[in-house]
């Protein structure tokens, strides 16, 4: 009996990247733009990507985009849902939320808004919707690169809340998940992590609330 390959943890990262930007733009990225959301080289994507080839995940073509999941990748996306649905519906009810892009715990990336799924959670958390972290940098608050923050929407938040924040406009509007701290004429975003400096926004500069987190999901 052939055993299942096991993912180290930054193929397992790299596969969910891929299927996040399927989900979310219709079709496979470049190598450039998988590097981009992994924080690595296009090189150090592929890389990756043939690690993932060699164990049956994906398909890799030779053109930029000529890429495809296989069907273990298909199931253990599809697994990691099914567990937490069950463990939930085991707490008592359950209710579903919209997984609405990724959001970076760190510098900011672009965001991407697509829904690229939707996510078996307790009835009553008051969660809208739901983004996967990616970086580091509120570790100290326990969340992880890769958890699921739960986020119920407002445009508002009181002193402290840890938020999931816009700055910018239109396609240069980025998120990243911090603490939030207004002040007189500017707002301080602050990460949980010592290593890692404050975002401050000023008066002039474009900037809104998307949501306080309620809660934070980890698939193991």
């Amino acid at each position: 009996m052939s055993s299942k390959p096991v993912l180290s943890e930054r193929q397992r990262s790299t596969l969910e990247e891929l299927v996040g930007y399927i989900g979310g733009f219709g079709m496979p990225p470049t190598r450039a733009e998988l590097g981009h959301c992994l924080g690595v080289s296009a090189q150090t994507a592929d890389f990756h990507l043939r690690a993932l080839e060699r164990k049956g995940f994906v398909r890799c073509g030779r053109r930029a985009r000529e890429l495809e999941l296989c069907d273990p990748a298909r199931a253990l996306v599809a697994s990691e849902f099914v567990a937490a649905e069950q463990t939930i519906n085991q707490l008592g009810g359950s209710a579903r939320v919209p997984i609405v892009g990724r959001v970076a715990a760190g510098t900011p990336i672009t965001a991407i808004e697509n829904i690229e799924d939707s996510l078996p959670i307790p009835a009553g958390t008051g969660a809208d919707f739901a983004l996967r972290v990616r970086g580091d940098s509120m570790i100290e608050a326990g969340i992880l690169d890769g958890d699921l923050v739960l986020v119920q929407q407002c445009d508002d938040a009181a002193k402290g809340d840890i938020v999931v924040a816009l700055i910018g406009d239109g396609e240069e509007i980025e998120a990243t998940v911090k603490r939030y701290l207004p002040g007189r004429g500017r707002v301080v975003l602050r990460p949980a992590n010592a290593t890692m400096e404050d975002i401050v926004i000023s008066s002039d500069q474009s900037f809104m609330l998307a949501g306080r987190v309620v809660g934070v999901l980890r698939l193991f």
